[in-house]
């Protein structure tokens, strides 16, 4: 039952990676990498409450990077393209981000 888990978790992770940096070949296999390494890292834990904590990291690793991830593309006019996917969608329309408000600075009296 666990090895489901933990192997579920591990395609999710490569699925999400494949779909975020979808054309970006560096950051594909720099993904794969870390995905693969922190597997390995952990192969042989046999604490289940362990387990059970890597799985939830993995799952919510999976989720955060799909909702939280965006790429930016370049174009040939020097400008980026910011990449929303529907996954991303929680990010928001940029075109309403608005400026930051001006600090408030001390009187002097």
């Amino acid at each position: 039952m666990q090895r489901s888990k933990v192997l579920a978790s591990f395609r999710a992770l490569h699925r999400a990676r494949k779909d975020v940096f979808k054309g970006d070949t560096a950051a594909l296999e720099a993904a794969r990498q870390r995905i693969n390494q922190e597997f390995q890292k952990n192969k042989t834990e046999t604490d289940q409450t362990k387990i059970e904590e890597l799985i939830k990291v993995a799952e919510d690793t999976a989720v955060y990077v799909r909702q939280m991830v965006v790429q930016l593309q370049k174009k040939e006019d020097d400008t980026y393209e910011l990449k929303i996917r529907q996954d991303s969608a929680a990010l928001g329309d940029n075109a309403k981000l608005k400026p930051p408000r001006p600090r408030r600075t001390r009187e002097k009296r």
